[in-house]
């Protein structure tokens, strides 16, 4: 017989796997604290009730949510409308990951107790985390007019007004906080956060220093710190800081997010070893922030001998990432060896130019579903899976067969483009005006407070558009009207953009243009990746941290690509003013010959 408690949360609900966390919260405190487990007067059952919810808290602190939401269930079997019961409720599930649901249990306990500040804190938490960053902000504030100048408040408020952008008001409110509980190591800590997603990490690594010698066991601020030393090029501080965090944490939430980290650091220092072994922190599935897959078959992590197996070689990561993994798919198809076959799943704009260069017996679509709450990788269009002895995601294939420097080969270009497509891309890029033809990226699809500090702003653009006899043309896909008129109107410089040229979604056509162009320069996005990976020559924008580089000042991924870095975090002025001078050289030298 259900319970009745049933119509609020099924108990199947609690091993479904964790919902998509869309916000980090970066700098965060408090939030799924238990609230006071007295007998509350007049409440309910609470005697009989609140002994059920201790034995659940003790569960909460050893980490075994799933029993503490059980525990739960049975006090709210007693009492539906318990604020208590359904405060632990929610809190359960919020460590859990099933965050829409902790959100209506939270609401519940608001309703039943609404002078318990403790939940309005909780609901904001689970809202940032949702990114629902108006409704965080609102109940925030309903929390600190409850208890003013609460740190955890103010933390929390500033951390929302930070992804929101307004980075001055965070940093005043927590100042003037501080002045009042300058021993409070998260305060500084959430300082710090500020200022590095502002884009000052080396101010940022000041502060963190401060909150480290306040709380030198902090595996959340040593996090946070490699993040930013990594930010500030100080890699092997980044590393250093990062391995201290893993020593130091004990949630297990928490262990994928700082180890995917590290990876980032090993693979930057060109630990390629190390940091692609740590690389495989992308599969757990307590990464709230992982993409899962949902494939009936084994996946092959490295261990196991491929040769004559039949094995699917899938995509990941996003576009860019999948064309760049590619660079070891040839390495994979060889070492399968003919007794084995090696079929593919990528995303379906990028068969075309699979099917022309791999040939393979099968080419299937990838696709990435949300099934509650979280992002899921299916491959829909094979049905029996019994012929496969494993599926392998590129990063795995890339981890066996790029396991140094020496690994990546000299190439013209990896990928097969489309004959058709490369004829009429050269006919429409010579018909642009005379002179040599620069394809120009400048930016994310998805550019926010966070990611905006990591590209060029097109205000940097302008030495180098203002680069005598060059043709510009834009491989910019999203919406770029806005940018192209200012360049005519600021500087009398037309972006040429080529007709009937789809962006977005002919990638083939992008690789043909790629060809056809005689520079691209942007950031590492599928454009550039497109272009360089069909042997296309591209000036990439990145930092020198920035992975892929493997801390050689070049990408070893695209041999004839070449790389122009800031010098310091942010400082694209300067390195946009050396992109002009080696452009002007480039020109003048076509020009002479």
């Amino acid at each position: 017989m259900p319970s009745a408690s049933q119509h609020l949360l099924a108990p199947e609900q609690l091993t479904q796997a964790p919902e998509q966390q869309k916000r980090d919260l970066k700098g965060a405190v408090g939030g799924g604290i238990l609230p006071e487990l007295a007998a509350k007067q007049g409440g309910k059952n609470d005697k009989k009730i609140i002994p059920i919810l201790r034995r659940a808290k003790k569960l909460v602190d050893t980490h075994d949510y799933a029993a503490a939401a059980k525990l739960a269930m049975r006090a709210l079997d007693m009492d539906e409308d318990s604020a208590i019961a359904n405060h632990v409720m929610a809190i359960a599930l919020e460590k859990l990951g099933h965050l829409s649901k902790a959100l209506e249990f939270y609401e519940r306990a608001w309703r039943g107790d609404p002078s318990d500040g403790e939940v309005f804190q909780n609901i904001a938490l689970v809202a940032w985390k949702l990114d629902m960053l108006p409704t965080a902000e609102k109940f925030l504030q309903l929390f600190l007019d409850m208890q003013p100048g609460d740190p955890n408040g103010v933390i929390n408020l500033a951390g929302v007004l930070r992804d929101l952008g307004r980075f001055d008001e965070a940093v005043e409110l927590v100042r003037a906080t501080i002045y009042a509980h300058q021993e409070n190591a998260m305060l500084w800590n959430s300082l710090a956060t500020i200022l590095l997603e502002s884009g000052e990490p080396h101010q940022a690594i000041t502060f963190y220093d401060e909150a480290l010698r306040l709380e030198p066991d902090s595996a959340r601020i040593w996090h946070n710190m490699a993040y930013a030393a990594g930010l500030a090029g100080d890699r092997p501080r980044a590393v250093t800081a990062g391995e201290k965090a893993l020593d130091l944490t004990n949630a297990p939430e928490d262990r994928p997010v700082i180890e995917y980290g590290l990876s980032q650091a090993y693979l930057s220092l060109g630990q390629l070893e190390k940091g692609w072994k740590a690389h495989m922190s992308r599969f757990d599935p307590k990464g709230a922030a992982n993409v899962l897959s949902a494939i009936d078959a084994r996946r092959w992590d490295g261990e196991e001998d491929l040769t004559g197996k039949t094995v699917l070689l899938m995509g990941e990561q996003g576009l860019g990432d999948e064309v760049l993994y590619m660079n070891a798919a040839r390495d994979f198809v060889n070492a399968v060896g003919p007794k084995g076959r090696v079929d593919f799943a990528v995303e379906r704009r990028l068969m075309p130019m699979v099917e022309r260069t791999f040939a393979p017996k099968t080419l299937v679509r990838h696709m990435t579903v949300s099934r509650e709450g979280r992002q899921i990788r299916l491959i829909p269009d094979i049905k029996d899976w019994s012929a496969y002895d494993y599926y392998v995601p590129m990063g795995n294939a890339i981890a066996a067969h790029r396991q140094s420097l020496a690994d990546f080969p000299a190439h013209n270009g990896y990928l097969t483009a489309d004959p058709l497509k490369v004829k009429a891309m050269a006919d429409a890029v010579a018909a642009l005006p005379k002179g040599p033809k620069i394809g120009l990226c400048w930016k994310s699809m998805v550019m926010n407070a966070s990611r905006s500090k990591y590209f060029s702003p097109f205000e940097a653009w302008k030495p180098v558009l203002k680069t005598p006899g060059a043709v510009f043309v834009s491989m910019q896909y999203g919406d770029c009207d806005e940018e192209i008129k200012q360049a005519q109107k600021e500087l009398g410089v037309c972006i040429h953009q080529i007709p009937d040229l789809d962006l977005k979604s002919d990638l083939d056509g992008v690789a043909a243009a790629g060809m056809a162009l005689d520079i691209t320069i942007g950031p590492m996005n599928a454009s550039t990746n497109l272009a360089a990976a069909h042997g296309g020559l591209v000036w990439f924008l990145t930092s020198a941290d920035h992975w892929p580089l493997h801390s050689t000042g070049a990408i070893p991924w695209y041999p004839a690509a070449r790389v122009f870095s800031p010098t310091s975090f942010g400082a694209w002025d300067e390195t946009m003013g050396r992109v002009a001078g080696a452009l002007a050289e480039t020109v003048s030298a076509k020009k002479a010959a």
